[in-house]
């Protein structure tokens, strides 16, 4: 019969297999580039909600976003409906890089929800994520930056990598390489009035 420690010592003999498997491999993918890139929209506030934090912006060609509004936005309460607005966007997001000829992912989204209720009270959460895989197209290790395309088609965007460990990596990136987004998040930082 086994014991606790037995199991330990198994459990811990085959992480350590696996994971030195993982690490014999070079075409391994390789976890931790994450990017942060800052740019404004103007347009007029359409909707606010303050309690779930997030404003509907209307811009000049009439298209409509709505958008999650951070906690360092702290004006989102004086913001109303009819606002020439400038708000200030923050574009987060993680890859995984993997050299040419490693499968990626099929790109695609899942989400999921939750809602409690006790009483007269009713809370819930939401998970979502997202898969979409890039090609790289240039790597500036000096300015921290990273140049990616959509293969499926798109516009060329450079991404400021934020992180100590993103930035060790950026020596490995090579053009051709395929990053895949694991994760992205997008908020309001600061609303400014027109």
């Amino acid at each position: 019969m086994f014991n606790r420690r037995s199991l330990l010592a198994v459990a811990l003999a085959g992480t350590m297999l696996s994971g030195g498997q993982s690490f014999a491999q070079p075409d391994q993918a390789t976890v931790g580039i994450q990017t942060t890139t800052r740019y404004s929209l103007e347009g007029r506030i359409a909707a606010v909600d303050v309690n779930a934090r997030t404003v509907t912006i209307t811009s000049a060609d009439g298209t409509q976003r709505m958008l999650s509004v951070s906690p360092m936005a702290a004006n989102i309460s004086s913001t109303k409906v009819g606002d020439n607005v400038a708000l200030g966007v923050e574009d987060t997001r993680t890859f995984v890089l993997s050299s040419p000829g490693v499968r990626t992912p099929n790109p695609g989204s899942a989400s999921a929800a939750i809602a409690v209720q006790s009483g007269k009270d009713v809370e819930g959460a939401r998970a979502s994520q997202s898969i979409a895989n890039w090609v790289v197209v240039a790597v500036n290790p000096a300015a921290n930056t990273i140049t990616l395309v959509n293969p499926g088609g798109g516009e060329v965007r450079t991404y400021d990598v934020t992180t100590d460990i993103g930035r060790q990596q950026l020596p490995r990136v090579k053009q051709g390489d395929s990053l895949t987004e694991i994760n992205s998040r997008l908020v309001v930082a600061s609303i400014t009035p027109r």
